[in-house]
């Protein structure tokens, strides 16, 4: 069996080839970050630049920064929105960015002091009511934020006078500062008014780099703000350019036509001139579809899980930039992460009797995904099609658009048996990741099951972490014995560049343009 998965993985393989702000903390960060120089990088490092040309794996599907779950958009949004609150780099904390301070009223209320001397990029002064608008916005069930989970235990911001307003919680919250990092401020006077189709092509933000153009199909490009509040970044330009296959984004970088490429397989490593790597927060799953059709079997979801070989795809797929779910979302290091439970022993015969269990016949159980937006995220989704096919499941495999992949992962009507994706967990807590994923009124969710959102919510405004731990390693306990997906890999950075480009990657994966510079 380990013998012609190792083939089978082989063959997939080759397929797929041709195809501003300071901080304190007391959180432990994950595994340092490491740049390295590829062996066979021999030429000599070139002059400063002032402009830079990134790689992206897609087109951003808009600019309005409050609205999609969009890892392109949010690569570009980065360095021109700002939240109140942003992470530490190294420590994962968060610190003061449009707001200076913060202050506890009482269990349900937070008050907050905006900075002062911010102006957006169309030369409006930012205030209170921008910071009141923005966090009303994205809670507004109308306006139907796809990342509306991650706020959901926000109720209300109200302006207290011209320097502070307050946020309410439905519930206590222990993190709602780290909510607040990933909730960009934009214009209420630009923005109120305007649809989601408005706002698709433009950009209104406090941040160190503004959009300059946007031509469809090709690139962005974004240029340094010269009002910035902060202190100003050496990098004068960034184009982020649109190219889906590695292949072609590592050529790209080897002949200086870019300076940056995004997620590159480990076989390009020693070709690049430099490599860029370190512990990332993307977690690959496969979400069940547990409302309707052959997965509401817990039998079923058992067996997919028994039926895949993690130590196989990510040694085979990865090299070593990646490693095995351990019977959970997520990975140590997130508050939540239980050491309860192991990942899944690989055992084709006991899936193969769960399926019997499940009274499987051989029904077309629908498999989607999409190609281009994650590392090897193609390879990985035929390499796990071919081992549940393997174990007796019956996959039809589609390939769709990221837009309809989208489309698809936001729409309940839509879901199909099952759907391959990534998830980051912005947050470095697993309430992020359960109430987007399996709660009721998770953005992603297919599941409802009133037990487990009892357990999320009462996690979710525990203040006594300890009891919070408990609530979490009692839930993922559960969800080991009735998965809601398929738990797959936790992936390395992967990033190759220029050799004279500096780079720290940040814990936090985010790629802040005014963070870099040429030597």
């Amino acid at each position: 069996m380990k013998k012609t998965l190792s083939i089978l993985l082989i063959c997939v393989l080759a397929l797929g080839l041709l195809a501003g702000c300071g901080s304190s903390s007391t959180t432990t960060p994950p595994a340092a970050t490491t740049a390295t120089q590829a062996p066979a990088a021999t030429s000599a490092p070139a002059a400063a630049k002032t402009e830079i040309t990134i790689a992206i794996q897609g087109e951003p599907t808009t600019l309005d920064t409050q609205y999609p779950d969009d890892g392109n958009m949010r690569t570009i949004t980065w360095s021109i929105f700002e939240p109140l609150y942003k992470l530490d780099g190294v420590t994962l904390e968060p610190i003061p960015c449009l707001a200076t301070d913060y202050e506890i009223v009482d269990d349900l209320t937070w008050k907050f002091t905006v900075r002062d001397g911010v102006t957006f990029h169309d030369g409006s002064a930012f205030t209170v009511d921008d910071a009141v608008y923005s966090i009303n916005r994205i809670i507004d069930p109308e306006y139907n934020s796809q990342i509306f989970s991650d706020f959901e235990s926000i109720a209300k911001a109200e302006k207290v006078d011209d320097k502070t307003l307050t946020i309410t919680t439905s519930v206590p919250d222990p993190i709602l500062l780290k909510r607040l990092t990933k909730l960009d401020i934009v214009s209420k006077s630009f923005t109120e008014g305007k649809s989601v189709n408005d706002l698709t092509s433009v950009a209104n933000g406090t941040g160190p780099y503004k959009l300059d153009n946007w031509t469809r199909g090709q690139q962005i490009v974004i240029s340094r703000n010269a009002n910035y509040w902060g202190e100003q970044p050496v990098l004068e330009k960034a184009t982020y350019r649109f190219i889906e296959e590695v292949v072609t984004r590592a050529a790209a970088l080897k002949t200086g036509e870019i300076d940056i490429a995004m997620n590159m397989y480990p076989e390009y490593v020693a070709d690049l001139p430099k490599v860029f790597s370190g512990v990332g927060t993307e977690t690959s799953w496969v979400r069940f579809n547990q409302r309707a059709g052959l997965m509401k079997d817990k039998n079923m979801r058992l067996a997919a899980n028994y039926a895949i070989d993690l130590d196989g795809l990510a040694e085979a797929l990865f090299g070593g930039y990646a490693r095995p779910c351990e019977g959970q979302m997520g990975r140590d290091g997130y508050f939540g992460f239980s050491e309860k439970v192991n990942k899944y022993p690989y055992d084709v015969e006991k899936a193969k009797a769960l399926l019997a269990e499940a009274g499987y016949k051989g029904e077309p159980i629908q498999f989607l995904s999409e190609r281009g937006r994650w590392l090897k995220d193609g390879e990985l989704t035929e390499a796990v099609a071919a081992q549940l096919l393997e174990a007796g499941f019956n996959v039809e495999t589609k390939f769709v658009s990221w837009q309809e992949w989208l489309d698809t992962l936001f729409d309940p009507s839509k879901t199909p048996d099952m759907q391959f994706s990534c998830t980051s967990n912005e947050f470095f807590d697993m309430d992020r990741t359960y109430s987007a994923l399996v709660h009721k009124t998770g953005t992603q969710s297919a599941v409802d099951n009133a037990e487990y959102n009892a357990m999320i919510e009462e996690a979710k405004s525990e203040m006594d972490f300890a009891k919070r731990q408990e609530i979490y390693d009692s839930l993922v306990q559960k969800l080991y014995d009735d998965p809601f997906a398929i738990y797959l890999l936790v992936l390395d950075d992967l990033h190759g560049g220029a050799a004279n480009l500096n780079w720290t990657l940040r814990q936090d994966s985010r790629i802040y343009i005014s963070e870099l510079s040429f030597s």
